[in-house]
């Protein structure tokens, strides 16, 4: 005899859950039907950001304008981390956009929320602030140090900075190392400025009206040429790095693509090419700089007016003419070389005449050759070539002649490299002179040229900022900032 077992009773909640699958169950089988009655079930790949980016032509890049990160100029960016991104764009083959934002706040956002896939940060690579983000294999080693007026006798040690003034920019990597560091340093006033940038800090000090500023090496040395009564003090122990910042995800794909491409250009030594081009070197150490500020102060204000006439009808921007004029003149303009080249501009006989120049030593004259001359070197570089590279290229056509940057142009796409890249370019310039003197043509100087480049961009530079500095002197007495003891005296 067989006992029948009593029906098994569903508890309510997993009787709810049998209903639901055999209801979705009964979805999915009709949807199912339906799309291949259509013949529209496709299964499409997800792009990973790595495609994407190449899908869509373009990567965007975020940040604020710094000595680490880059210059915006009349629309046109520059500086090391920023001529690294472009390769790394070009490499990709995509367009480089740029969206320069005026916090760094705004620079982290925009990852976080995927509206850039890249940004430059002005924040120590190990900050943080950044945890939550992914960061690259640091590319710029900076140092944290004090900087100080050249009459102040250099401090020793920390205990040294009793009873001193500190100013470091609110929110930075300098001033988090500055209040962990003089936790145990006795009456340090830290100025923490919530508004301004590390130029007005600099200004302040150069008056008189601080002590010292937190700031790295790197970027005092972008501003070294405005301040030669300014110097290096202390420096830290640690040394602080800026890196690329990317969305942190399960995908890296565009993460791992930078980080080979890195790599590659640290140890083909691009990385220390571009370092060395966007330094100072020796052009601004203390007699250099004191130089270029009396020179600045007065000379260029007897010619400036002019350097912008032309800017307007030429479309270059006036302190780039500058710049050009300074290299050449140093605003003498009745500078002469032993060759025959004279004025501002310090013209040719045959450039002058080609751009109808009668008198090279009349400033008007000379200015005007000088930037009609440099614009049509511009002006024949092919569209391929685009900023900063263009002008880089025209600058060096413009000392030793448009044919021997044609030549190696030529010879870099010959060799597989970017003929419209200026790093790639000026390498093989060494190389053209050789041929050339092999074949009895003109030979280039080729060391002058690459000089004469790299010291325009630094004239060039140091004017732009000296003009940003004098157009902000009126703010920099209106800065907001809290004063913090963050030694013992607190306690």
């Amino acid at each position: 005899m067989t006992t029948a077992r009593p029906k098994k009773r569903l508890r309510p909640h997993r009787k709810l859950m049998q209903q639901l699958q055999r209801l979705n169950s009964r979805h999915l089988r009709v949807t199912l039907g339906l799309s291949l009655a259509a013949g529209s079930l496709t299964l499409q790949p997800t792009l990973n950001t790595l495609q994407h980016v190449r899908t869509s032509g373009e990567l965007h890049l975020v940040g604020i304008s710094s000595a680490t990160t880059f210059y915006q100029r009349n629309g046109n960016a520059h500086g090391l981390q920023y001529e690294l991104a472009q390769q790394f764009a070009n490499e990709l083959g995509v367009k480089l956009v740029l969206d320069p934002v005026s916090d760094d706040q705004e620079v982290l956002k925009a990852v976080r929320h995927n509206h850039a896939q890249l940004a430059l940060t002005v924040h120590a690579a190990h900050d943080q602030r950044l945890n939550r983000l992914r960061v690259s294999t640091p590319l710029l080693e900076l140092q944290q140090q004090l900087i100080q007026r050249i009459d102040r006798v250099q401090p020793a040690s920390l205990d040294d900075l009793r009873q001193t003034t500190i100013a470091v920019l609110a929110g930075s990597s300098e001033a988090k190392r500055l209040r962990a560091t003089l936790a145990d340093v006795d009456g340090v006033r830290l100025v923490e400025f919530k508004e301004g940038d590390s130029l007005d800090l600099l200004t302040l000090l150069d008056q008189g009206k601080i002590d010292f500023v937190g700031m790295t090496d790197h970027e005092f040395d972008a501003y070294r040429p405005l301040f030669p009564n300014l110097q290096e003090g202390l420096a830290f122990e640690k040394s602080d790095a800026v890196a690329w910042v990317f969305l942190k995800s399960a995908d890296d794909s565009l993460y791992q693509a930078a980080q080979n491409f890195l790599a590659r250009k640290q140890s083909d030594g691009t990385l220390e090419r571009l370092a060395a081009f966007y330094g100072t070197g020796d052009a601004f150490n203390r007699f250099g700089a004191k130089s270029f500020q009396k020179d600045i102060s007065n000379r260029l204000p007897r010619y400036q007016q002019e350097f912008e006439k032309q800017s307007r009808q030429y479309g270059v921007d006036w302190r780039l003419l500058a710049a050009i004029s300074y290299q050449e003149s140093h605003w003498d303009q009745n500078a002469i070389s032993p060759t025959g080249v004279q004025g501002l501009m310090m013209l040719t006989q045959d450039t002058a005449k080609l751009m109808g120049v009668k008198n090279r030593t009349l400033p008007k004259d000379s200015i005007k050759g000088g930037a009609a001359y440099f614009k049509q070197i511009l002006t024949k570089l092919p569209a391929s070539v685009q900023e900063p590279d263009r002008t880089w290229m025209a600058l060096a056509a413009y000392n030793m002649g448009p044919g021997h940057m044609i030549a190696a142009r030529k010879l870099t796409r010959k060799l597989q490299g970017d003929p419209n890249s200026w790093l790639d370019v000026s390498r093989n310039l060494t190389t053209v002179a050789k041929n050339n003197r092999a074949a009895g043509k003109p030979v280039p100087d080729v060391a002058q040229a690459l000089h004469y480049v790299q010291q325009v961009r630094r004239y060039y530079d140091a004017i732009a900022l000296n003009h940003d500095a004098e157009r902000d002197q009126q703010r920099v007495a209106q800065l907001d900032y809290d004063i913090t003891l963050p030694g013992r005296l607190t306690q």
